[in-house]
């Protein structure tokens, strides 16, 4: 009987002992455990946090973007409005100096005297070359009256 004893005495400690040390680490590892969680917690939120500031950036950025190409087709359009003025100008200088050149021609043939020269010079200089033919014709006026 003795043999029984120590065999269900050494049975039982063999199980006893596991289950108080278990209880003796469970603490330490529920720490442990709860420790871990909260890091993990920690981590998501810092990874939450960071994945918002690269969004709040990423919208930053394309706002700029969008900026910077509103500003480039208010750009674009101020050119078009600027090749649209110089066109209109040439335009206009053109026909002046069409003008110019027929009314230098039409005083010509009226007067009876003159040269083509007159008219490419009209032509050429426009409103400046009308004015000094003005100014020969006036003085070849003066010079023929008297």
């Amino acid at each position: 009987m003795k043999w029984y004893v120590f065999l269900s005495f050494l049975l039982l400690s063999m199980l006893t002992v596991p289950a108080v040390l278990a209880q003796e680490f469970e603490p330490e590892d529920m720490e442990f455990q709860m420790e871990m969680q909260q890091r993990k917690m920690d981590m998501e939120h810092r990874q939450a946090k960071m994945d918002m500031e690269r969004k709040m950036q990423e919208l930053e950025l394309e706002q700029r973007r969008m900026e910077l190409e509103q500003a480039r087709h208010d750009y674009d359009d101020d050119d078009d409005k600027c090749e649209g003025a110089v066109g209109l100008l040439l335009a206009l200088c053109l026909i002046v100096h069409i003008l110019v050149a027929v009314w230098v021609y039409m005083d010509i043939r009226q007067l009876g005297r003159g040269s083509g020269i007159w008219i490419v010079i009209a032509l050429l200089a426009g409103l400046l070359g009308a004015l000094v033919y003005a100014v020969v014709r006036i003085g070849d006026g003066r010079q023929k009256g008297s």
